[in-house]
């Protein structure tokens, strides 16, 4: 910078400290400009993984869904789908509290699903291991009994109870059925009602292991699991539930789910397209959900990779109507949005 003439030299002074001070701060600019790139490269690295994530994420999605890319309605209904299954995610799981947090599933490493019984209500989902395993308790029968003859086909004696028919739809060599229902009590309604506890002492099997256990008793299976003993839970090797959600429980929904997961992993859900969708204060949730367990005892398990529902494992109860896809996906954003 060139001096003025009439300039004194305190004020030629003054100019250079403010050059030296410029220099300086240059140096500040530089060091402030190479540490905002570098948290940039930082950002675009975890961003880029997270929407790396997000792109496999949604190209699974494609794969699995029975969807035509060259279809337009198509496209527009998968993205509707996963956008309700996004907002739901953000909706209700967020909160670690939220009973969905206690229906989350996970894969049986090395083992496949697969359906027994009907491909509507009424079937329900296992998975290819059916060894040591020689007796199954149903209760709630009615007329529909396509699960129990695909197990009594597979040399499972079946212990089948309901107070509510007169007879079966049809015998089985395997069938071993009475008139009498579940209750949480004993002596509770004379002979008309037994505890399971009752039920396995008086079959002989106190001192089974790795049976199959299945529910669906129209909202009094809350009370059976609420009273249950964990001895008798770890005695079946499968536990499969229609669960149905109503104001009338909502005090035990999470005392009942945190007991059966100490002993067993749900590794499947789907929801009953009978009865829509409950809105509770703080979550929404299926009227009716079938959820399978399967005890934790001698299995390993991983992070869920499946979209519910299954196609070719998971029907609609009522075929008229299509199924609810309220648990599609929304367990695979815990991949994208991790814990807070």
């Amino acid at each position: 910078m060139k001096r003025k003439k009439d300039e004194s030299l305190d004020d030629y002074s003054t100019i250079n400290e403010k050059n030296n001070f410029f220099i300086s701060d240059t140096k500040n600019n530089k060091i402030i400009i190479i540490s905002f790139l570098i948290i940039i490269i930082i950002m675009y690295s975890y961003l880029n993984n997270k929407f790396s994530n997000l792109k496999n994420f949604l190209e699974t999605i494609i794969k699995n869904q029975d969807v035509s890319i060259k279809k337009i309605s198509d496209e527009t209904s998968l993205l509707k789908r996963q956008i309700e299954a996004l907002f739901l995610y953000l909706h209700n799981f967020r909160n670690k509290s939220s009973i969905y947090q206690l229906l989350k599933p996970k894969e049986v490493f090395g083992k496949k699903k697969i359906r027994i019984g009907s491909l509507k209500d009424g079937g329900y989902v296992l998975l290819n291991d059916f060894e040591n395993i020689k007796f199954a308790y149903s209760f709630g029968i009615s007329n529909e009994i396509s699960f129990d003859k695909d197990l009594a086909d597979k040399n499972i004696d079946i212990y089948m109870y309901d107070h509510t028919i007169k007879k079966l739809p049809f015998l089985h060599k395997k069938f071993h059925w009475k008139k009498i229902g579940i209750t949480e009590k004993k002596g509770s309604f004379d002979n008309t009602m037994k505890t399971l506890s009752e039920l396995i002492q008086e079959n002989g099997h106190i001192n089974e292991k790795n049976m199959i256990l299945k529910l669906d008793i129209e909202g009094g299976e809350w009370n059976i699991f609420n009273d249950i003993s964990q001895d008798i839970l770890i005695q079946f090797k499968y536990i499969l539930v229609e669960f149905h959600f109503n104001k009338k429980y909502v005090e035990i929904y999470s005392k009942v789910f945190k007991k059966l997961n100490k002993t067993h992993q749900i590794f499947h859900l789907h929801c009953n397209n009978c009865c829509g969708i409950i809105n509770f204060d703080d979550y929404f949730i299926c009227a009716a959900i079938e959820i399978s367990f399967i005890i934790k005892e001698n299995n390993t398990f991983i992070n869920s990779s499946d979209y519910f529902p299954i196609k070719n494992i998971d029907f609609p109860n009522i075929k008229k109507s299509e199924d609810i896809n309220l648990f599609l996906n929304i367990y695979q954003f815990d991949n994208i949005f991790p814990n807070p």
